[in-house]
């Protein structure tokens, strides 16, 4: 409890290093649906007394002036800012994270609005993935939250066979993950270039960009004609508190073993180096492209609560 107490007082004059109030309200609030932005908080529409006289934010008053509001969304979106701002300072400070209070923030801000209000997607990786903060207006500070639950039922929405040859893959930024629930198992892998004729080929995945909202674009997955060698390097396993990153760049796949495939993850992807780099997924020789498509909407609202009842 008291190292817990101390992390509260260092996150209430936590200083916003990379972005001001109100990059960080939109950042948050672009991450909801897009049929609800009218209904959510601006930075305006809080009172300077929310920050301390260094205009270090103070967020336990952000939460109070919130609760005094009466509104859903004002408080849903006070309790995400406090909750993404426990997993930006654990990551950014390198600390152990508050996981069960970061866990309780994020949660009750999607299950105390209605379901339609939350962008929650599943991808070709089989997991669904719900958005809690997005900045990319400049690359160098590029910062992308999300909260990731795989369950059973889930898989139901994609195509299995496709998603296990195309499992393994990189990514353009640092990802880190913080295992919420369930056990996680990341497995990482060599891929390398080769003369020879393989049974592996490297794919480059190309966005849809004329789709922008925040987690709901499809991408392609197109083969390069560049043939490689794919090695597993290591398998680690992951349970609640741990944590675990991957360099831009390199290879891994992740998979739930969690009881009936239930595990829950915070991820964090951010620029590494001021380094971006080409994301790519190994695949099949003898397939050209696959498309990835989300599946839109799916209620995360049982499985919220299902965690919910295990971790507390």
């Amino acid at each position: 409890m008291k190292e817990e107490n101390n992390t509260e007082t260092k996150l209430s004059v936590y200083e916003l290093k990379k972005f001001n109030f109100e990059t960080l309200i939109h950042s948050i609030n672009r991450c909801y649906a897009k049929e609800i932005q009218q209904r959510l908080p601006k930075a305006t529409d809080f009172p300077k007394t929310i920050f301390d006289s260094n205009n270090n934010l103070n967020l336990q008053s952000l939460i109070e002036f919130a609760k005094s509001k009466n509104d859903i969304y004002f408080l849903s979106v006070a309790k995400r800012i406090k909750g993404v701002r426990l997993i930006q300072f654990s990551r950014d400070e390198n600390t152990k994270i508050e996981l069960k209070t970061a866990w309780k923030l994020i949660s009750e801000s999607i299950l105390d609005i209605p379901s339609e209000c939350t962008v929650s997607s599943i991808g070709s990786q089989g997991f669904l993935s719900i958005p809690i903060f997005k900045y990319d207006s400049e690359m160098n500070d590029f910062d992308f939250l999300r909260l990731h639950i795989w369950e059973n039922s889930l898989l139901e929405h994609i195509d299995t066979n496709i998603s296990e040859r195309f499992s393994i893959h990189s990514h353009s930024f640092l990802a880190q993950s913080w295992i919420i629930d369930g056990k996680i198992i990341n497995e990482r892998y060599s891929v390398n270039e080769t003369t020879e004729k393989s049974d592996s080929a490297l794919f480059k995945i190309e966005y849809n960009k004329t789709l922008n909202e925040v987690n709901q674009h499809t991408s392609m997955a197109v083969n390069t004609g560049q043939n490689i060698e794919v090695s597993k390097t290591s398998r680690e396993e992951y349970f609640f508190g741990e944590t675990y990153k991957i360099d831009a760049g390199k290879y891994h796949k992740s998979i739930s073993q969690g009881e009936n495939g239930l595990s829950a993850t915070f991820f964090s992807f951010t620029t590494q180096n001021n380094n971006v780099v080409q994301s790519n997924v190994t695949g099949p020789n003898s397939m050209q492209t696959s498309k990835i498509n989300r599946k839109m909407h799916i209620d995360p609202k049982k499985l919220i609560k299902t965690i919910d009842q295990k971790i507390n």
